[in-house]
């Protein structure tokens, strides 16, 4: 905690980014506000203004690790609640026409409910931060900006150097704050009206995927994958379908069926378990047909990829930041949205450091920060999504040459349990892309495919217990 100087801080939005942002933010102000537009229920249940809370989340490993650094006894709470542990070996994947060999990296993942993280988050912050308060059912009408935060005089002129954010109006009544952070999704407006004051607007890199997204929760029954915990299918040859099932409290499976570019998984029952067993692997079709659905099916859409290069912008008014989606907001299949708002905000905590939080400097420095801490994850994401040839927008550069490698990596992984434990530690943030381009690692890579995967690669029932078997020792890549 900061010595008591009397500054004070306002974050909108009390989802995943605000309040590990609050989190951060606690650190260095007396006090800190979240402004919430919804009610927030007193369980762990989906609220309005998170729709693809009833979806599948898979908070990756790096992400958890933030998370468990700043709230002490988070992932045993989430396992009291009935949340489950993932480790690498929990987890099939079907890529690239065959089955993932199952490394056993340890403890990566509590898998989870969207609404039990973000409920038990906020008890942790709540218990834990004296000087934090959240406020629910408070909608920000706009920001207060002023040239002078004594007299409170509004900006009429907005090039004016000395204009910054003192605080924010909530039903006519302006509340002052020395920091104002808005985490308020991508569809963000705080950063249109400051553009109307004259504040220049950061660029928008967009890219089409046209994401469509069905979910339903089943029951989960003990005999259910053989001990695996977790599938995920990836069908890059055949239409680009996507599919997830992960655990969840109380013994259920939340499944997830993505497509693009204008097919829409159903929300049917039937049609949907028919959409499933479409994928090449018959894993998550086989538990529909004999689970019992204890839900309907629900739908989401995402239109694009979208970062806004807000590293870029010239000048940037004091007292107020974004971060979150606002910044970069990919397609939800990645699983790295809440690692992008926990990455984001460790980089505010590392210049609120250097600077402290009424810096007019603060806002330039913690932007170009959060630009690098992103730029990895879409790159990697945004790269993948142009695996599908319909997928429009900007191209990273070398996006094809980085395509044809990963379809290398995912074969390998069919049969070199080192390749796909490397490639699983790239995926979940705990090493760089280019430690899967090293000699060594290229070496047996080319190796690893030359050889017969250990497993059948074609869809059917026999490929799916197989790939299912948890592995009794661990395997040596020769």
């Amino acid at each position: 905690m900061s010595d008591s100087d009397g500054t004070n801080a306002i974050v909108i939005g009390a989802g995943i980014a605000g309040l590990i942002t609050a989190r951060v933010l606690s650190d260095h102000v007396d006090r800190v506000t979240v402004l919430e537009r919804d009610r927030l229920p007193d369980d762990a249940v989906p609220r309005r203004g998170v729709p693809q809370g009833r979806h599948g989340h898979l908070l990756l490993a790096a992400g958890r690790r933030l998370l468990d650094g700043w709230f002490p006894g988070l992932t045993g709470e989430l396992a009291a609640a009935g949340a489950v542990p993932l480790h690498g070996a929990d987890l099939v994947w079907h890529q690239g026409g065959g089955y993932r060999a199952r490394p056993d990296l340890g403890f990566l993942a509590m898998s989870a409910s969207r609404p039990l993280l973000e409920d038990a988050v906020r008890r942790c912050l709540l218990r834990q931060r004296r000087n934090v308060t959240v406020v629910d059912q408070t909608a920000v009408d706009g920001l207060v900006v002023a040239t002078d935060r004594t007299a409170g005089a509004r900006v009429v002129d907005a090039r004016i150097d000395s204009a910054r954010v003192v605080g924010v109006r909530v039903d006519g009544v302006e509340h002052w704050a020395d920091l104002v952070v808005a985490c308020t999704g991508r569809n963000t407006h705080f950063l249109d009206q400051l553009a109307e004051l004259g504040f220049p607007a950061p660029e928008v890199a967009a890219v089409r995927v046209d994401a469509a997204y069905a979910s339903q929760l089943v029951r989960r029954g003990p005999d259910d994958l053989d001990g695996a915990l977790a599938v995920m299918v990836d069908d890059r040859a055949g239409g680009h379908r996507t599919g997830t099932m992960v655990p969840v409290e109380g013994d259920r499976w939340l499944i997830t069926i993505g497509s693009r570019h204008g097919e829409v998984p159903p929300s049917d029952p039937t049609e949907f378990e028919t959409f499933a067993r479409e994928l090449p692997s018959p894993t998550i079709a086989d538990v529909l047909t004999k689970a019992e659905a204890l839900s309907p099916v629900l739908t989401h859409r995402i239109a694009t990829d979208q970062r806004r290069q807000v590293e870029r912008l010239r000048r940037a008014p004091a007292g107020f930041l974004v971060l979150g989606d606002a910044i970069c907001s990919l397609n939800p299949i990645h699983a790295q949205g809440m690692t992008s708002a926990a990455l984001q905000a460790l980089a505010l905590d590392r210049v609120l450091r250097r600077y402290g939080p009424t810096s007019p400097r603060l806002p330039g420095a913690f932007y170009r920060r959060a630009g690098r801490a992103v730029d990895v994850l879409w790159r990697t994401a945004v790269g993948a999504d142009f695996a599908d040839p319909r997928t429009t927008g900007r191209r990273p550069v070398g996006t094809g040459l980085v395509n044809r490698y990963r379809d290398l990596v995912s074969r390998a992984c069919h049969t070199s349990p080192v390749v796909a434990r490397q490639a699983l530690l790239v995926q979940h943030l705990l090493a760089r892309p280019v430690s899967l381009a090293t000699p060594a690692m290229m070496l047996r890579m080319l190796l690893a495919t030359r050889r017969r995967p250990n497993h059948p690669t074609s869809a059917g029932p026999a490929t799916g217990e197989h790939a299912l078997r948890r592995p009794a020792r661990p395997q040596v890549d020769r």
